[in-house]
């Protein structure tokens, strides 16, 4: 029978160690508390070493510092140096754990690839596809022998390789197994299929419709404060948050006559473009038509906000959730 493991680091290492990097601190804090509880129900068998007792205080007095140490920033200010040889579109066949293990004949990675392709154009600027899906703009920019992302404060190498009469990109992928989890990067191999300029691509884009008439809803006025972000409503649990990173969206306060004012991390805006009516949250600049969903939970309401950024209007992606709480 296994024993439970009541260590907060091992707690944290088993945690982290699943595929998702979905796992919040609360969670695992959680998890850390039920131990506690068992290990003191056991009639006190065992003796809490006097070093993890220290530990345990010394995370208790910083707040638990060691959470954010474990994110991996690079540094992402590098000034941009032209390399010619990488203007084109670049589509993705493989990815491999290490560089070397990849042959242009025989695919390693058996299952479906998430990039799909990069255009790099002049002056460090990219588009990106991914799941199968067209062109679109992206928080990818490039630099001579770098491939950054300032969003989420990554810096990936790029290698240049040709085998077998065609030219292949080993660039280093970067997701949240390196930024949380601390895991080295595996390789996603792009071959080179054009050097055209895509300095004036067309992006397909969604547009909903936004003329709709204003319709009162006491329930949605009032000023609602961001709490959560999820992938779908029924992940929502409000003693534990879904969501690791910062919450763009803080906070959006609606009044009479549909009159909205939206407050994010850079700025907050209101007028004619942007307005509510009953069910939906519309915005005539981007062109999108939002609904809204109020719920009840534990005798607080929160809204349920579509959040209809360039993945649905530039990628087709179904949109993730805002979760607003009612502010009193």
């Amino acid at each position: 029978m296994k024993q439970f493991n009541n260590d907060l680091g091992g707690i944290m290492k088993d945690s982290l160690g699943q595929h998702s990097s979905d796992t919040s601190f609360d969670s695992v804090w959680k998890e850390y508390l039920k131990g506690k509880k068992r290990t003191f129900k056991s009639k006190k068998l065992l003796t809490v070493p006097l070093v993890a007792l220290i530990t345990f205080i010394a995370l208790c007095t910083v707040g638990f510092a060691g959470y954010s140490i474990m994110k991996n920033i690079d540094k992402t200010d590098d000034p941009f140096v032209n390399d010619s040889q990488v203007i084109g579109k670049w589509e993705a066949v493989d990815l491999v754990q290490k560089a070397e293990e990849f042959t242009p004949d025989k695919k390693a990675w058996q299952g479906e690839l998430y990039l799909t392709a990069f255009a790099f154009i002049k002056d460090g600027k990219m588009l990106m596809a991914a799941e199968g899906r067209n062109l679109s703009t992206t928080t990818f920019c490039w630099t001579k022998d770098k491939i950054l992302n300032k969003q989420e404060k990554t810096s990936s190498k790029y290698q240049i390789k040709e085998m077998n009469g065609s030219t292949y990109m080993f660039f280093e992928w970067k997701s949240g197994d390196y930024t949380f989890k601390n895991m080295t990067p595996w390789f996603y191999v792009l071959k080179k299929i054009d050097s055209n300029d895509y300095s004036n691509f067309k992006i397909a884009r969604i547009e909903d419709k936004t003329d709709y008439p204003f319709v009162d809803e006491a329930q949605m006025k009032g000023k609602w404060c961001s709490v959560d972000f999820v992938k779908n409503i029924d992940e929502f649990k409000p003693n534990e948050k879904n969501w690791l990173g910062d919450l763009f969206l803080l906070e959006m306060k609606m009044e009479d006559g549909g009159k909205l004012t939206s407050t994010t991390t850079a700025e907050s805006f209101s007028g004619e473009k942007i307005s509510w009516t009953k069910g939906m949250i519309l915005n005539k600049i981007d062109k999108t038509a939002s609904k809204c969903e109020i719920k009840e939970i534990d005798g607080t309401k929160y809204m349920f906000f579509e959040w209809k950024s360039g993945d649905y209007t530039e990628r087709g992606m179904k949109p993730f959730y805002y979760v607003l709480k009612k502010a009193e």
